[in-house]
């Protein structure tokens, strides 16, 4: 360490950088079944299990409330053409009820990924 007062205030806050920008890669780079040993995310999927019970009976009735307003009469469900509407709208918002953490998590694993490989780029090149 230099005495020049300073040099050792400059020295001592790149060092405390150094300690806050590791700190934020490893909370970055953490799974979230493994942050905080597991416990918040156990948590997490008994929570996501009601929002999906709750999630499922929304969408019964958000559907029937969307074909009552879609389709004017019942014989407008017997077409073809609204009965497959009906169809893809009610298939693609039960995939997103019950697959939400599924593809919540393929986007953290995502993120991840291409924070790590970052990260190891940068410093390979260093």
């Amino acid at each position: 360490m230099s005495d020049n007062w300073v040099v050792q205030n400059l020295e001592n806050a790149l060092e405390t950088w150094n300690e806050k920008l590791s700190e934020i890669w490893t909370l970055i780079t953490t799974t979230p079944q493994n942050f905080k040993g597991g416990n918040i995310w156990k948590v997490i999927v008994d929570i996501n299990g009601a929002v999906q019970a709750i999630g499922l009976a929304l969408l019964v009735l958000f559907f029937v409330i969307g074909m009552v307003k879609t389709c004017g009469s019942f014989t407008d469900v017997k077409k073809p053409e609204h009965a497959l509407k009906l169809f893809v709208r009610f298939a693609l918002a039960k995939g997103v009820i019950t697959y939400g953490m599924e593809l919540m998590l393929a986007l953290f694993n995502i993120v991840q990924g291409t924070i790590s490989t970052s990260t190891n780029s940068l410093d390979s090149s260093n």
